[in-house]
């Protein structure tokens, strides 16, 4: 059974031209090795980066901009900017997740370099160069009248007889839809001199054939006159690449949220019914349903299905019997029928058929390792229409419902998969601790240290193992509200002005703002908002006094002193071990948890703890 494995890596990496996944804050998710070989050397120094945050000012106010429009209107918007001599055309499409809810945008950027050279550069309005350009050249008067042109559009667009009598409206080369955008942009052009970067369909010789040209275009004035002078290139064939990769997109998103209601269920029916759903939504088909195999009397049992008019199914028990057509499934075979009179499908009930309106009929076998275990039936009422995509969607959907159905190997398969993305997480973490690290020399290693001795410490102090990944999760990022701190401030030492130390103060509400909308780490927010309040409420940001703090933070805040005070910094050196633990002594019930820090002490004194 074909199971591709479909990724942001394996549908764009080969892509020559800049691709890439943000989040509704702008921060990277993924990009392709075009994207970061322009920031950077490495994809991973490309993750996790706001991606305005790689722009020149200017440039990146208008990204936020553009942005904000996308996430508002739901809507793909298109973007042109000059990029190290270049210039870019940035397409910005919203991606939904299966709850209609704008949460990521993938941007594809192409490059544009030679329209743009060409409509900025008057010098190279040679006939020889409009004649050799790759698309439309075209000139409009005030009235919107083509008053000059190319090969192209003399060939392509507009018939010559046409252009050698004159008087063509260029609006009307345009596809009817489109019409009134162009003629509300061609007038923004000729009387307020507006740059044009725009998408349109252009109908071919007038008639209903027509191509998606990306136009470009600006003002000239020629004895006193207005003229659009602009260049359109054909896009038809990137337009359709777009489709494919948003199409691939949507079903990555789908195949997540698959992979989460499948390891989320506790019945394999819940499972079941999912995919279903979702085979519907994304394979645009009618109805679907599920069989089990019992593999001792060679029967598939109902289990589940959707889309179907009667409210109980007419068919509840499939039976391989000599001669049937699902005989072909035993070898693992495809079976597609789209005439039901024919011999050999008698498994299909001609009162079924009638009743339900169905016309077609595909069928793929279940099989685990070598193992027939089910069948996923597709039924529509019209024709299919499958393409090469829809049927590796489709064997990917039944390889997860196939999963699904094997107990315990699958169970073991969604383990590793929860595994490897957890993994996936905490390496990202430990990515931006080792970051905060790197920020600050004098502080190296500090996160990593005090992240082990705050996990020693917390399974002594009998914290759930439950609890204990977002702990260390939050003592890897404790600082990370600090990177919104101007270095002035954080590498100043201890000689902040009041001002200055109001704005330190913050770096915990920054953190809160950084990490609480990301879902997984809010559980982990403890440590990051909480570790400077203390015990007798003098801390900040809140105040927070004695069992208000939570117990994580608590932990944490007698670790990160103790590991504080005996490092070496700018403005002093660090203090002997045997100072440092009268200093957190002398600060028990003030500073710190006194039962906390007698634990501490305790597990400092039995060598537990370094």
């Amino acid at each position: 059974m074909k199971n591709p494995e479909l990724s942001f890596s394996s549908l764009f990496s080969s892509l020559s031209e800049p691709v890439f996944l943000v989040d509704r804050e702008g921060i990277i998710l993924e990009a392709n090795n075009a994207f970061c070989s322009g920031f950077s050397n490495r994809e991973q120094d490309c993750r996790g980066k706001k991606y305005y945050g790689l722009l020149l000012p200017e440039a990146a106010e208008q990204w936020l901009v553009v942005m904000q429009e996308v996430l508002q209107s739901s809507k793909t918007v298109f973007w042109d900017d000059e990029w190290s001599g270049r210039f870019l055309r940035y397409s910005v499409y919203p991606s939904q997740s299966p709850q209609g809810k704008i949460d990521q945008l993938l941007i594809i950027a192409r490059d544009i370099t030679d329209i743009g050279q060409l409509v900025k550069n008057e010098k190279l309005f040679s006939k020889s160069v409009i004649e050799a350009i790759p698309g439309a050249f075209y000139v409009l008067d005030a009235d919107g009248k083509l008053t000059a042109w190319n090969r192209y559009v003399r060939d392509q667009v507009v018939q010559k007889a046409e252009c050698e009598m004159g008087g063509i409206i260029g609006i009307e080369c345009v596809h009817p839809d489109d019409r009134a955008m162009m003629a509300e942009k061609i007038e923004r052009i000729l009387r307020f001199d507006e740059e044009l970067t725009t998408e349109a369909r252009v109908l071919l010789h007038g008639g209903p054939h027509f191509t998606t040209f990306l136009m470009t275009g600006s003002r000239m004035i020629i004895d006193g006159n207005p003229y659009l002078l602009g260049v359109g290139i054909d896009i038809t064939e990137r337009k359709i690449a777009e489709e494919e990769v948003l199409h691939q997109l949507r079903h990555i998103r789908s195949l997540r949220e698959i992979d989460l209601a499948i390891r989320g269920a506790t019945d394999v029916y819940l499972s079941l019914k999912t995919i279903l759903e979702f085979t519907r939504s994304e394979l645009q088909i009618d109805a679907a349903d599920f069989f089990l195999m019992d593999p001792f009397i060679h029967v598939f049992n109902y289990k589940a299905g959707c889309g179907f008019r009667g409210q109980k199914t007419a068919r509840t028990e499939l039976k391989i019997t000599h001669g049937s057509a699902l005989q072909e499934l035993l070898e693992h075979k495809e079976l597609h029928l789209s005439n039901f009179a024919e011999p050999g499908d008698e498994f299909l009930p001609s009162s079924f058929i009638e009743s339900e309106g169905f016309v077609e009929y595909y069928a793929i076998p279940l099989v685990v390792k070598s193992n027939l275990i089910g069948l996923f039936e597709i039924f529509q009422r019209k024709p299919l229409h499958i393409t090469p995509d829809w049927l590796d969607f489709l064997h990917t959907l039944g390889g997860l419902a196939a999963m699904a159905i094997e107990d315990d190997q699958s169970v073991r398969n969604l383990r590793h998969a929860n595994q490897e993305l957890l993994r996936a997480y905490d390496a990202t973490i430990e990515g931006w601790s080792h970051a905060l690290d790197l920020r600050d020399e004098e502080t190296e290693g500090h996160s990593r240290r005090v992240t082990e001795l705050t996990m020693k410490l917390a399974r002594a102090a009998e914290i759930p193992d439950g609890d204990l990944v977002d702990i260390r999760r939050g003592a890897l990022l404790h600082d990370i509200g600090k990177m919104a701190l101007p270095d002035t401030i954080l590498f100043k030492g201890d000689g902040l002005t009041e001002e200055e130390w109001v704005l330190m103060r913050k770096h915990p509400v920054f953190a809160l703002e950084f990490l609480s909308p990301i879902a997984y780490l809010r559980c982990a927010l403890d440590i990051p908002y909480c570790h400077h309040e203390k015990w007798d409420g003098s801390g900040y940001p809140r105040g927070l006094k004695g069992t208000e703090i939570p117990l994580a933070a608590r932990l944490f805040a007698v670790v990160d002193v103790w590991d504080a005070l005996q490092s070496d910094r700018p403005y002093r050196q660090g203090l002997p071990k045997v100072e440092v633990i009268e200093h957190i002594k002398l600060l028990s019930g003030t500073h710190f948890d006194p039962e906390i820090v007698t634990l501490f002490l305790k597990m400092i004194t039995t060598g537990e703890l370094p």
